[in-house]
């Protein structure tokens, strides 16, 4: 199952920003924390609640155009799409979708396609070579997450040490405002 409305995210064109040259005011404070933070959202999550992930998919397939360019994919190069919701005490805090193209499964990643209701997050923080792309932030559109009618802020990254990485997208749901205070330092 897909959360994704295709017909929409096939329509808009999203504008990526770097989280500076978005207005601070313009995003929800309990949310803010969530986007710059520079530590696995994971491990923070588990600091504030119990933590449960629904795997929506977990295939091989074609990443979009936006995610193939994000990635400096070939034409046919195929990953594996990996999308999921956090759950935080059984309420939706985070919808995820990541992008993990076959030449990035080497190393300690050849063992991705295989976590099941795993996070990823909890996995690919334990390299001490990682490497991590600057963070950039949108805002979805209310409905492009069907489960969602209000609109998402969303960051992205390419954690980097195999490949040409892992693009991992977050969106996060209003419900993780009440987790930033037991979550600890963001």
């Amino acid at each position: 199952m897909n959360l994704l409305d295709s017909k929409k995210t096939q329509q808009l064109d999203y504008r990526w920003h770097a989280i500076a040259q978005v207005r601070r005011s313009a995003i929800p404070k309990d949310i803010f924390p969530w986007l710059i933070t520079r530590f696995s959202i994971t491990a923070k999550l588990r600091h504030a609640g119990k933590l449960r992930v629904e795997v929506l998919e977990d295939r091989w397939q074609s990443p979009t155009p936006r995610e193939r360019i994000r990635l400096r994919l070939k034409s046919r190069e195929t990953a594996r799409v990996r999308s999921v919701i956090l759950y935080l005490d059984n309420e939706p805090v985070v919808y995820a979708r990541s992008i993990i193209p076959a030449r990035s499964l080497k190393g300690s990643w050849r063992y991705l396609p295989y976590l099941g209701s795993q996070p990823l997050g909890g996995y690919v923080y334990q390299s001490k070579a990682l490497r991590r792309s600057p963070t950039e932030v949108v805002k979805l559109p209310a409905g492009l997450i069907q489960n969602s009618h209000e609109a998402l802020w969303a960051r992205r990254s390419v954690f980097i040490e195999f490949g040409p990485g892992i693009l991992v997208n977050e969106a996060f749901y209003p419900a993780i405002g009440k987790a930033t205070k037991a979550a600890g330092q963001l």
